[in-house]
């Protein structure tokens, strides 16, 4: 009975989580005015401005007169359908307008690119600028999208949700439910990496390789730390789903080139928040197979050591209790 209890905490918190993202949802549309306030960039056109992956945040433009059509970098970015279709978005910098036929036109330039844009674009078809920025995170609303991704990320809360009953625990002793703080020094570095990011949008691989090590190192280590094993398997859940693998599909984009754009051969350079799960392209099945590479094996290392920990084998329940004095 205890153990329903628990799942049913599980499903009303993500039941208040879901509310939260639809009213926050409608609160960014209230606030900036425009359909789609938050959108996420899936190709390599305006590097190093806007990074592949990361979330933009796309405010009303009141009077297309005031928008500052200049080269880089003092000419507003401004995200509009691509002329002559209805579901093309495209994030690029505006380098000049003009005044026609009593609409303003555009023309615009992605940073990355070499050349303008071959087609003017009215205002008409501008659906507003980029007023800021969260880097790579929106990597995590894009791979779900996929079925590899959905399927990945399910499974594994499943295993985590599901533990008493996969991993039936064995120890006698009580949990008592404290923190170890220390043991996130591992898992903190990977955030703060995403926080340079902002400054620093050239050095993404080097950063990202150290915060993947410094993850594994996490991985080996919260087993052990927690005394609360179904604490520690959430805490680790959510990093890994929400800051891991944005940050890992980040790094298969610097390595290998593969945007989210050919996953599903996007024509656009940005694409709404929705969903709905998209059939992929083999590019995606590439870079999903590197991404496995880098993350099946931690997520094994730490699940093989959470049930080993679970059914009481003596040198890992000694090795847990001694570590948890040390970061207590």
């Amino acid at each position: 009975m205890e153990g329903w209890k628990e799942y049913l905490k599980y499903f009303i918190f993500f039941i208040i989580l879901a509310g939260i993202a639809l009213g926050g949802m409608q609160v960014l549309k209230a606030s900036f005015k425009t359909t789609y306030p938050i959108m996420v960039v899936v190709s390599q056109s305006m590097v190093p401005t806007l990074g592949v992956g990361d979330f933009i945040l796309v405010g009303q433009i009141v009077d297309f007169e005031d928008v500052v059509a200049e080269s880089m970098p003092e000419g507003e970015i401004i995200v509009f359908l691509r002329p002559g279709s209805t579901n093309e978005y495209i994030v690029h910098r505006a380098v000049d307008k003009y005044f026609m036929n009593g609409e303003w036109q555009f023309v615009t330039k992605g940073d990355h690119n070499s050349v303008q844009d071959s087609r003017p674009v009215s205002e008409t078809r501008v659906m507003g600028k980029v007023v800021g920025k969260i880097p790579v995170l929106g990597y995590f609303p894009l791979f779900i999208k996929t079925s590899r991704g959905f399927l990945f990320v399910a499974g594994l809360m499943a295993l985590v949700f599901f533990a008493d009953y996969l991993m039936p625990e064995k120890r006698l002793e009580k949990a008592g439910g404290r923190f170890p703080f220390l043991s996130l020094i591992p898992f903190a570095v990977a955030p703060i990496v995403l926080l340079l990011f902002v400054t620093m949008p050239d050095t993404h691989l080097e950063y990202e390789m150290f915060a993947l090590g410094a993850w594994y190192v996490g991985c080996l280590i919260a087993p052990f730390a927690f005394d609360d094993d179904d604490m520690g398997m959430m805490f680790w859940l959510y990093h890994f789903v929400l800051v891991m693998i944005p940050l890992a599909n980040d790094m298969i984009w610097w390595i290998t080139r593969i945007t989210p754009s050919n996953w599903w051969l996007v024509s656009g350079s940005t694409v709404p928040i929705t969903w709905l799960l998209q059939k992929e392209s083999p590019f995606f099945f590439e870079a999903f197979n590197k991404l496995a590479l880098l993350l099946v094996p931690g997520c094994l290392l730490f699940l093989a050591l959470t049930a080993l920990k679970r059914r009481g084998v003596g040198a890992l329940t000694m090795l847990s209790a001694r570590l948890r004095r040390y970061l207590w």
